[in-house]
């Protein structure tokens, strides 16, 4: 009798188990999901992105050290998070804009009908390019914002936060000039989301299914790790072309292609400014931001109704 007790007490933590486990692959992130772990991240990772930034619009080339260095000789420690009341907004807006965009399109028949990674390109890159569209003008006034230090005095713009530069520049310079750059900007998003999202998905699928891998941890970790690289190296020449463009005064580029022209003033390296510091910043950032983005979907995640 106790034996027997004891094998059904088995039986039912093994079946327990296997349903949590079920339970855990099957819950989908909520709408917000992408967002606050994009946010958490950006409170990390914002020295990282704005040494870059100044690399890539500098005159004369100084490495990630010495760029870093010349921002604490003119704004102190504190220079590092210029611009970051724009890029944290931007980032609750537009990335959780593409993040849900791309869960909900996992639903639709024309992407669900193939798991092949194709369609996942396919529906990265749409949500990608409307959500970069949403935070386009965010990402001018956070260039703008992190390279005021660089500029002369005359040439400083002095935002004094997000929403004053939101008012200011329709104000100066026109509402289109919220928009400059927006073609690299949504080129970037639309491969950015392709290197990052569809990426990372797939790689989680094929790890998980070939390697009979379980929905944890490792798997979070190795799956990101592999599309932060992929993603830094495809998506920098348009980081770079989006980042010339959205600092540039009015008139300095009559079009894209006199900016990648510009873009090329350091030969077949010139794309690739900054790419140590992308790097450096990309590849934490984006375990990072999956490891967060992962519990939060395990956590405070639901599950979809036909799975209940």
């Amino acid at each position: 009798m106790y034996n027997s007790s004891v094998r059904i007490t088995k039986q039912y933590a093994h079946c327990k188990v296997l349903a949590d486990t079920e339970d855990r692959e099957l819950r989908r992130p909520r709408w917000w999901s992408g967002g606050v772990a994009s946010s958490c991240v950006a409170c990390v990772v914002a020295p990282f992105d704005l040494v870059k930034t100044h690399m890539q619009t500098q005159t004369t080339k100084k490495g990630m050290v010495q760029t870093a260095l010349k921002v604490i000789k003119i704004r102190g420690y504190l220079g590092f998070y210029d611009g970051f009341s724009a890029a944290a907004v931007r980032q609750m807006t537009c990335t959780s804009l593409r993040f849900s965009l791309y869960e909900c399109g996992k639903d639709l028949e024309i992407f669900n009908s193939s798991n092949g990674l194709i369609s996942k390109i396919v529906l990265a890159s749409l949500s990608g390019s409307i959500g970069s569209l949403v935070g386009i003008p965010l990402d001018v006034i956070n260039v703008r914002m992190q390279t005021n230090m660089q500029a002369a005095d005359h040439g400083k713009r002095n935002y004094k936060h997000f929403i004053d530069a939101l008012i200011r520049i329709p104000k100066e310079e026109g509402w289109m000039a919220l928009y400059n750059g927006g073609f690299a900007a949504v080129l970037k998003a639309a491969i950015g989301t392709t290197g990052q999202l569809a990426v990372y998905d797939h790689v989680k699928s094929e790890l998980h299914t070939r390697f009979m891998m379980d929905d944890d941890v490792y798997l979070h970790l190795k799956s990101s790790f592999i599309s932060s690289i992929i993603d830094a190296i495809i998506t920098q020449p348009f980081d770079v072309l989006k980042t010339l463009m959205m600092n540039a005064p009015p008139g300095q580029f009559s079009s894209v292609f006199h900016a990648i022209k510009y873009m090329m003033r350091f030969d077949y390296w010139g794309p690739y400014r900054g790419l140590a510091p992308t790097i450096v910043r990309k590849a934490p950032a984006t375990i990072l931001l999956f490891l967060i983005y992962e519990q939060l979907r395990i956590n405070l995640g639901y599950l979809p109704l036909e799975s209940q």
